[in-house]
This record gives C-alpha cells, sequence and structure tokens, in this order.
C-alpha cells in the first residue's frame, strides 16, 4: 500500500464536490484548511443563523454531510482516508481532521454514490410515493448505521400530526420579525447567487399548499405538472442519536448525506425537513411519534419528483471562499 497525498486538482476537485452538500438554506458554513498532511474541516462562525440555529446544531450537521461527500469524493478516485473527528483541541470550530491518505481499490458502490452528488438537490416540490420502498429502506438505514445514526421510517398515522404541528410552528414564527428577517435574506433570490435558496428552488404560491411538512419559505417558481390536484405522497424517514453533543451531530451529518446520495442514485427525490426539530416542542413530538428512543435530528421526504424538468442546481460559493491554506482570522 503506497503513503502520499492527493495533487492540488485532485484535492481542490473533491473540496468542490464536498461543497455541494446540503446545509441550511444553503449556508454552506464550512471552511477548509489544506496542509502538507491533509485537510482540517472547521465550521464557520459567520455563517451561523442565530435565528433558526442558535446552538449551531445544524450548522454543524451541514458540515457532517460535507465531510461525508468529501470521503466519496475521494473514494472515487481511489484514495482512502483516516477521518479524526472532534479532535482534542481547544478550538471549538474544528470539527475534523483528514488525513493518511492511501491509494485503494476504487469500490462500484463508493463510485456511484460520488456520480450522485452533482445531481442531488433539495426538491421541496410534492412527490409521488417511492417504489419498492419495502426493498430500499434497509439499504438506507445501513449507510445510516455507518455513521452511527439510525434511520425510523415514520409511519402514515405520523403525517397528519407533523402536518399540523408545522402549520402551528408556521403561524408561530410568522410573528417572529427576527426570524423571517433572517429568513428573507437567504430564501428567494435570483439565480445565480452563490448562497441562500434561489426563487426557482422554492415551491411557487398555489405549490406550497400541496406540501404541508415544509418550512414556511416565501413563494418561489417552482411548480409540479399539476400543482392543482397533486399532494405529497412522500416517505417521511427519521434519523436519531443515542445523544446530542457536537460529535452526534457531525455523524448525523454524514449519515444525512449517505442516505441523501443513496437515494439520488436510485433515481429517487429527497428534501431534508428541519425546521420541526429546531424548537423543543416540536421536537419533542417528533420523538413521540417515533418507536425508536432516540433524539430526533432530521427528518427526509423521500419520494418521486412530480416535475419535468430538473430543478436548477443552486449556485456555491467559489472555492477561494472555503479553501484555504492557512486559516483565516477573523479582524480585529
Amino acid at each position: 500500500m503506497t503513503s502520499a497525498v492527493p495533487d492540488r486538482a485532485s484535492l481542490e476537485s473533491a473540496v468542490a464536490l464536498a461543497c455541494r452538500a446540503p446545509s441550511l438554506h444553503n449556508s454552506q458554513p464550512w471552511r477548509w484548511v489544506v496542509d502538507r498532511y491533509g485537510l482540517s474541516l472547521f465550521s464557520d462562525p459567520d455563517r451561523l443563523l442565530p435565528a433558526t440555529d442558535d446552538f449551531g446544531r445544524q450548522m454543524v450537521i451541514s458540515c457532517g454531510a460535507a465531510l461525508n461527500h468529501l470521503e466519496y469524493a475521494f473514494a472515487a478516485q481511489g484514495w482512502g482516508i483516516d477521518i479524526d473527528r472532534m479532535p482534542a483541541r481547544a478550538d471549538r470550530e474544528l470539527l475534523a481532521t483528514v488525513g493518511m491518505f492511501h491509494q485503494r481499490e476504487i469500490v462500484p458502490d463508493d463510485a456511484r454514490l460520488a456520480e450522485a452528488i452533482p445531481t442531488r438537490s433539495t426538491d421541496r416540490l410534492p412527490f409521488a410515493a417511492p417504489p419498492s420502498w419495502d426493498e430500499t429502506t434497509p439499504h438506507l438505514q445501513a449507510v445510516s448505521e455507518r455513521s452511527g445514526v439510525r434511520l425510523v421510517v415514520l409511519g402514515e398515522r405520523s403525517r397528519a400530526a407533523l402536518e399540523e404541528a408545522s402549520l402551528r410552528l408556521s403561524g408561530l414564527r410568522g410573528g417572529n420579525p427576527v426570524y423571517q428577517a433572517e429568513l428573507r435574506w437567504w430564501a428567494g433570490h435570483p439565480d445565480p447567487f452563490p448562497q441562500g435558496v434561489p426563487e426557482a428552488a422554492l415551491p411557487s404560491a398555489t405549490q406550497r399548499r400541496s406540501v404541508s411538512l415544509a418550512r414556511d419559505f416565501p413563494s418561489g417558481t417552482a411548480a409540479s405538472a399539476d400543482p392543482a390536484a397533486l399532494q405529497d405522497q412522500a416517505a417521511i424517514l427519521l434519523l436519531t442519536t443515542d445523544a446530542d453533543s457536537r460529535l452526534d451531530w457531525l455523524r448525523c451529518g454524514e449519515a444525512l448525506s449517505a442516505v441523501l446520495l443513496t437515494c439520488a442514485s436510485r433515481g429517487l427525490a429527497t428534501c431534508p425537513v428541519t425546521h420541526l426539530t429546531e424548537m423543543p416542542a416540536t421536537r419533542t413530538l417528533v420523538r413521540d411519534l417515533s418507536s425508536d428512543p432516540g433524539l430526533p435530528q432530521v427528518l427526509i421526504r423521500v419520494g418521486v419528483a412530480t416535475h419535468e424538468q430538473t430543478l436548477p442546481t443552486t449556485s456555491r460559493r467559489p472555492l477561494s471562499e472555503v479553501l484555504f491554506k492557512v486559516r483565516p482570522t477573523p479582524p480585529e
């Protein structure tokens, strides 16, 4: 086995794919620092959304998704890596170090998931029911469990309670001017914009009523083939962890990434649903609806896309803003 380090082009290619990971409101809250030993992953405090994610849980989950994307990107190049998560240092923003590169055989499953990275997107429109769901579920549970995170399928009996909670939460937050200002800063921008959720990725005013289990984003321009008749038939998944530490959040992000990419590789549409786990009351409700005793971290809608055209890929920040040789220091 030969020890080496990928060349700069290979490393930049892998980081660019990693940055295609989903994040809260497409905030992309990560920084990568490269040195002769490998990469370090930091959270970016400037990308924290305090009105939505005051403890930074979703920020760390987003970084975990990027870390998993990176692992698949390197694997598809024939590189194995060692990841040290939450290294014992005083820097709270340091989430992981990536190093000990070694050449390895390319595994077809890893290559297939890496190929799914550019095509995966968050689809906020209603879904048709996923086919062969009983056969797909064990595969999703297996990839989630590799990160020490459990995946639970919530039954149809849970849907009505979740939808009611989502509507109540929308009403509550509709009266919160700080939350609304933050939401509208990050959502509804015209394309192309290197951050935030573009209006082309948000459901139209008519379409929004078809997906009641959704954050109350501003209206956009995305629409299904028959928005007046279609109702969402997505399967609902839940990722849970035994504890609620930053390591659990990071691992949950890795599991989220693996589940989304596995679905994308099978032609399934997905949409992470995080607003119901952002507040204690609704998070408790989600836990009560689950057969799993763990702590709810992220819900995921899974199904078949109902629109004829592929939704536009949301823009990403240039590598010059997220990949550094020396960690940027905040101005004094």
